[in-house]
């Protein structure tokens, strides 16, 4: 399984160096990611770095791993606070961010470490990228659980279970 691991010091200017890398990373392994792939894959990036940034500064840790076609992409930071999904008015300039991970992963999650918390995507990377599907402004304001439903695919279960092997693993949030 290939994987790539690094930190980086959370400003501005490492999240934009750093999502660059992890898409050039996958493409040194061999995967060819079309344009809309490699923006997909840039934007969960940049929204789980942007997180660490934004609500942990100092360093981040972030490990790629790529599970034949499903790709993780965590971040590890030191601020023990879960992501929460919160209202967005429509002016707001943020608070859309799981939203849009909802959007873009089959399925994404978070949990407290001893350090702090490791959040995480996955991507499925033979997805197809559909165009023309807006989701609404109204469903990325929408604070209800409703919204927050999963679906696990086979794969995706195998994938979870060796990222999260045992029972006795830190307190996890979900949205499965």
């Amino acid at each position: 399984m290939p994987r790539s691991r690094f930190t980086l010091e959370a400003t501005p200017a490492t999240v934009r160096a750093a999502r660059r890398r992890i898409a050039a990373t996958v493409r040194s392994w061999g995967v060819p990611l079309c344009e809309d792939q490699r923006v997909r894959l840039e934007l969960v990036a940049s929204e789980l770095l942007t997180n660490g940034l934004l609500h942990a500064g100092g360093r981040l840790a972030v490990d790629v791993v790529l599970d034949e076609h499903l790709l993780v992409v965590e971040v590890c930071d030191r601020n023990p606070a879960l992501p929460r999904r919160h209202r967005a008015d429509p002016d707001a300039e943020g608070g859309r961010g799981l939203a849009v991970l909802d959007g873009l992963c089959v399925l994404r999650g978070a949990e407290g470490t001893e350090t702090g918390k490791r959040c995480f995507a996955v991507v499925d990377l033979n997805a197809p990228v559909r165009h023309g599907e807006a989701v609404p402004l109204v469903a990325l304001a929408r604070d209800d659980a409703e919204h927050e439903r999963w679906s696990l695919t086979p794969a995706g279960g195998r994938l979870l279970g060796a990222l999260l092997p045992g029972p006795e693993r830190p307190i996890r949030s979900w949205t499965a």
